[in-house]
């Protein structure tokens, strides 16, 4: 699922990169949950077009545990949604699809004001590694990841998402 081609690629990696707002790091910053819209302008994508749009909801954002779900819409129209949820202590958990098969598995760790991610396709073999950080006024999240096709090709993205005007920073 991570990696395909043409525009199939970057759908993927929006799967990746938009599981990327969840916690952060440090408890004196506000809390990641709410609703995060990404900013197509700010973000960049390699060589695919970019999805159309991309909402990631963050519901669970706490020292030890996090859980998001995001909706894309493909450069095509096409709607894709996700979830992810489970510790953040870097081990692998299930990714899974709207149907609630498992299309991946996602790991988060945190390490100072920065939450690692890693991500795992054993259907093809690719993966990704990303560092997330979040602006001090708890506006803007960054994720800047590099995905690993099966033959050892990368590529790197940066998706930036702000926060929706629904939700505040602080919001729980």
């Amino acid at each position: 699922m991570l990696l395909r081609k043409g525009s199939t690629s970057l759908v993927a990696v929006m799967l990746l990169n938009a599981s990327l707002a969840l916690a952060q790091t440090n408890t004196s910053k506000p809390s990641a949950v709410g609703t995060w819209k990404l900013d197509l302008k700010q973000s960049t994508f390699g060589a695919d077009p970019p999805p159309k749009s991309v909402t990631l909801t963050v519901t669970t954002d706490t020292p030890d545990t996090s859980a998001w779900r995001v909706e894309i819409v493909d450069p095509a129209g096409k709607s894709i949604s996700y979830s992810w949820s489970g510790p953040t202590d870097g081990t692998l958990q299930p990714l899974k699809g709207a149907d609630g098969k498992v299309m991946g598995k996602e790991s988060l760790k945190r390490e100072g004001d920065a939450l690692l991610r890693h991500g795992e396709d054993p259907s093809n073999g690719s993966s990704f590694d990303s560092r997330v950080t979040m602006s001090a006024d708890g506006t803007t999240i960054t994720d800047v990841t590099t995905v690993k096709s099966k033959d050892g090709k990368t590529a790197k993205t940066t998706s930036v998402y702000r926060r929706s005007t629904a939700t505040s920073p602080g919001s729980k």
